[in-house]
């Protein structure tokens, strides 16, 4: 897109030290049209949407959990993605497999739960059964059925199943790369925060009346903070992201914090926000009072401080890594917000019929420490989380839309998001116009058309 300057003085890189190949280094930008994206159907166009299931849907590798959800044998969990559902179970040899939740018999769904645990998978209608590795174990009643149509021993129909820090993935496409390929970058990056070692303290998910790219697009960008999240502007730099565009699709932008928007007046002024983020970290708000860019340097030395209290090693991250939220897309939908205490995951799925409808999934992930008085900051939004290690998996909770739950900067994108929606139908809209702030969109739909090319 060019060089693109500030006017506020300071450049869109959370350090301009960095060395290259440090954590916190700037990635270059790979070449990027500039064009305005006029095919603004594929936001609820019923025939692009049966395109982008054929095509993308079931040619990408999806999270559908977290390995802890199947942890032993006969341990499972559903999921459900567009028109299409999977149960993901632990076999008795230990191994993690994917198969279509449906019967080989006449097409019942197997399993109803969220999660659950069996020793095999019995058919709910007509008790078929299979072993927990696919393969058919009884058809009731066989001796009325012809050989010919029940020879082949039916198995469970399967998908590919691959895992990566802590989360399994489906893919429809047997013959996909492997997750390893997928995935380009993301490991190198994300390893460091070891997320395999994180456990599930909130499972939120709701139905919003919007395409679910309309609400991706909405995570991928911090440029309508400043409009839709007033609160969030007077403890972050909304502005100056750090953007880095990776391979596939996926990318990153770090949000920087402690460093409130230029955009408010009075810089020197240390808003609320800022007050509680210094005190959660064991600050004392009064020592920065008219000290507001002053911050920085004390509060990544007081989280560090905060993370050795409770047992957790901020050693090994940079100090952008302890301060700030690094915001990576994993093509094709989902952003992860994360943190050295936990991860905020958040999930876009498909409706199984209606283009202009989506499932809106919400999972924090979290550190769990032995030290008594551990709590998850409150930009994790989990105030009550149960972090000792000994607390059982929270079930998932499914709430409507504008209903409590998702959290408060959640729910006021929520409240704008149905008018986007809206929006991008009328005749009188002339296509999605991208600015800098918003180039991770332009990077995700560069990798969208190759899957699915404009028309």
């Amino acid at each position: 897109m060019g060089e693109v300057r500030s006017i506020f003085g300071r450049p869109f890189l959370i350090d301009p030290d960095a060395a290259p190949g440090s954590p916190d280094a700037k990635w270059p930008d790979p070449p990027l049209g500039q064009n305005i994206l006029t095919d603004h159907a594929i936001y609820h166009s019923r025939e692009h949407f049966a395109r982008e299931w054929n095509d993308l849907w079931a040619r990408t590798w999806n999270i559908a959990g977290r390995e802890s959800d199947a942890a032993r044998p006969g341990d499972f969990f559903r999921f459900d993605l567009g028109p299409e559902s999977f149960i993901v179970v632990r076999g008795e040899d230990g191994a993690l497999r994917a198969f279509y939740n449906v019967c080989q018999h006449r097409g019942s769904q197997l399993v109803d739960e969220d999660f659950g645990r069996r020793r095999k998978l019995v058919c709910p209608f007509h008790s078929w059964c299979w072993k927990l590795d696919g393969r058919l174990d009884r058809i009731t009643d066989r001796e009325t059925f012809a050989d010919a149509v029940v020879a082949d021993e039916p198995p469970l129909a399967a998908a590919r199943v691959a895992t990566w820090g802590g989360f399994v993935f489906v893919n429809m496409d047997l013959h996909a790369a492997p997750l390893t390929d997928y995935l380009a970058e993301l490991p190198g990056i994300l390893d460091v925060y070891r997320p395999e070692d994180l456990v599930v303290v909130k499972d939120v998910s709701a139905t919003w009346p919007i395409n679910w790219k309309i609400g991706l697009d909405a995570f991928m960008e911090g440029y309508h903070a400043h409009m839709r999240h007033p609160e969030l502007i007077r403890l972050i730099d909304d502005y100056h992201f750090q953007h880095d565009l990776f391979g596939r699709g996926h990318s990153r932008m770090i949000i920087p914090f402690a460093r409130k928007s230029p955009r408010l007046p009075d810089p020197d002024a240390l808003t609320p926000e800022l007050g509680v983020l210094l005190a959660e970290a064991g600050l004392d708000p009064a020592d920065f009072a008219g000290r507001a860019q002053d911050l920085r340097a004390p509060y990544i030395a007081a989280r560090r401080a905060w993370g050795e209290r409770y047992g957790l090693d901020f050693g090994r991250y940079s100090d952008s890594q302890v301060a700030d939220d690094w915001n990576l897309n994993v093509f094709p939908n989902v952003t992860l917000n994360v943190h050295p205490e936990g991860i905020l995951v958040m999930r876009f799925r498909p409706h199984a019929s209606d283009p202009e409808t989506c499932h809106y999934d919400v999972w924090v992930l979290a550190r769990t420490s032995p030290v008594a008085g551990f709590r998850l900051p409150f930009y994790m939004d989990a105030p009550d989380a149960d972090l000792s290690g000994q607390a059982p998996r929270p079930a998932r909770r499914y709430i409507r839309h504008g209903e409590d739950g998702m959290g408060a900067v959640l729910d006021q994108d929520g409240a704008q998001l149905p008018l986007v929606q809206r929006g991008v139908r009328s005749r009188g809209f002339g296509g999605v116009r991208l600015g800098y702030q918003e180039i991770r969109l332009r990077h995700y739909y560069e990798e969208y058309h190759r899957y699915l090319p404009a028309r």
